[in-house]
């Protein structure tokens, strides 16, 4: 990734973004306040511009949060949390499944839960109405998720993208993470994997 490619995905992603913001005031009446329908819209584009800085900072400047681990049940809410406003947005009901890890090895926070959420909203609008489910679980060498969905492999996370591939800040931020915290993603039958490696992995 180059200066100029991040600059120009900034540009691109900020210009999407003020376009949704016009698109809730053209959409409402002035003279009334925002219905539920629009506030939330409203809501959903401030907390990404708020996401999109935060990638970007991540990108441009190298600053990251504290690593972190968490049981599966405090991992699992924390996700769920980054997940839930993106499904009322796209009126996708998204489920989150795990093969019993109630008594398994704690997870990492949070930038694996941000990969996870930041690749979901690329897999969503695929899975349109729904219900996307996602399946966690743990191998002795990784952590794993996988997305039930027909959502093909996005074309920027491909191990060689085409050189004509569009870049947005979030697959330059879910690539650059994921070569940071060993995440590799492939396609499965009836998905896509995304497995990160343990670090006592033998």
């Amino acid at each position: 990734m180059t200066s100029q490619e991040l600059w120009r995905a900034a540009l691109h992603d900020f210009n999407n973004l003020l376009a949704g913001l016009q698109g809730v005031l053209d959409l409402s009446d002035p003279r009334m306040p925002l219905d539920a329908r629009n506030r939330m819209r409203l809501g959903a584009s401030i907390e990404d511009g708020k996401t999109l800085i935060t990638m970007a900072r991540a990108l441009a400047l190298g600053r990251l949060p504290d690593p972190g681990m968490a049981p599966w049940d405090e991992w699992k809410a924390g996700l769920q949390a980054r997940l839930d406003p993106m499904a009322e947005l796209f009126r996708c009901p998204i489920h989150l499944a795990d093969e019993g890890l109630d008594q398994g090895p704690s997870w990492p926070t949070p930038l694996w839960q941000d990969w996870v959420a930041t690749f979901t909203r690329q897999v969503l609008p695929w899975s349109v109405p729904g219900p996307l489910r996602l399946m966690a679980k743990v191998e002795p060498d990784a952590w794993i998720l996988i997305w039930e969905s027909d959502a093909p492999m996005p074309l920027a996370l491909s191990p060689e993208p085409p050189a004509d591939t569009p870049k947005n800040l979030s697959t330059l931020w879910l690539r650059a993470m994921g070569e940071r915290l060993g995440i590799s993603v492939h396609e499965v039958p009836g998905g896509l994997m995304a497995r990160m490696k343990r670090p006592d992995a033998s």
